[in-house]
């Protein structure tokens, strides 16, 4: 006699009785082995710029890879010290060893913040722990900044995540006049004094300086003249790591998207990041 018992899908073990003229035959079905991937990682970049290249003290980068992390994706949260999680959506990163904060979890991306306290490691390592498995390091290389603007979409280059005077969002349709002020927004600006605490959320100083600043100097060059800086410091209510500076549009300059850098330290952000002026 034939029989067919459909196939056990199942990751637990199930089991029967086949009757055939009052005799039982008991059959048992081992259940499916099921094994999660091992993430790995491709590629770590600033997560301002998206560019190769050392990391530094602080800097908001971003992991890509496979398996690194939920199939649905999980945002910023704080721990009970009111500091960004190094825990977050059954993801971890370790630097060096040493757990990180991290801002962004999913599948294929990560953005982490790199620990102060890499400062003194020349070749640092990465890796993603999730769902049991750990990723192989991923060696990097640090340095003492590496400053990248954020921009409007993202990318990496194109109008800059900038803010008008007035707090409206500088683009093509909504420029900045001559002389006014802007404020621009970047990471990877290294050291700070007060020093940087790792994952911390920068909160204002009754004393200055209003928040912490970097120590290495900062300058700013907008349609290729330099513009004076008004302030700049870790920008509050965000992660350590992500600096802000209000500087001021050069009345010479001429109207348009014009180029505009940021140096820490002789150190420059990336190229093709633009301001709109009228």
């Amino acid at each position: 006699m034939d029989y067919v018992v459909v196939a056990n899908t199942g990751t637990k073990a199930r089991s029967g009785n086949i009757v055939i003229a009052d005799q039982k035959f008991p059959i048992t079905q081992q259940g499916t082995s099921q094994t999660t991937p091992v993430p790995t990682i491709e590629t770590v970049v600033s997560a301002a710029s998206h560019a190769n290249g050392p990391i530094s003290p602080g800097e908001i980068v971003t992991i890509s890879g496979t398996a690194i992390g939920p199939a649905i994706p999980a945002y910023l949260s704080l721990d009970q010290n009111g500091s960004v999680a190094t825990v977050l959506g059954g993801v971890q990163v370790l630097f060096d060893g040493v757990p990180v904060p991290l801002t962004y979890v999913s599948t294929t991306q990560i953005n982490a913040a790199v620990p102060y306290e890499l400062a003194a490691a020349p070749n640092p390592s990465a890796q993603v722990k999730f769902q049991g498995h750990t990723s192989d390091p991923y060696l990097l290389k640090s340095a003492t900044t590496a400053p990248a603007l954020f921009t409007l979409n993202a990318s990496g280059s194109g109008p800059g995540a900038i803010l008008n005077q007035d707090n409206s969002v500088n683009s093509p349709s909504n420029p900045a006049a001559r002389g006014s002020y802007i404020v621009l927004y970047l990471t990877g600006e290294g050291q700070t004094a007060p020093p940087g605490v790792t994952g911390a959320i920068t909160t204002l100083s009754p004393v200055p300086p209003l928040t912490p600043q970097p120590l290495l100097p900062v300058a700013v060059n907008i349609g290729g003249e330099a513009a004076a800086i008004a302030f700049y410091g870790e920008a509050p209510g965000l992660i350590s790591g992500v600096l802000q500076i209000n500087t001021q549009v050069p009345n010479t300059i001429p109207p348009g998207s014009v180029p505009v850098h940021v140096s820490v330290g002789g150190n420059s952000s990336q190229n093709g990041v633009t301001v709109s002026v009228k």
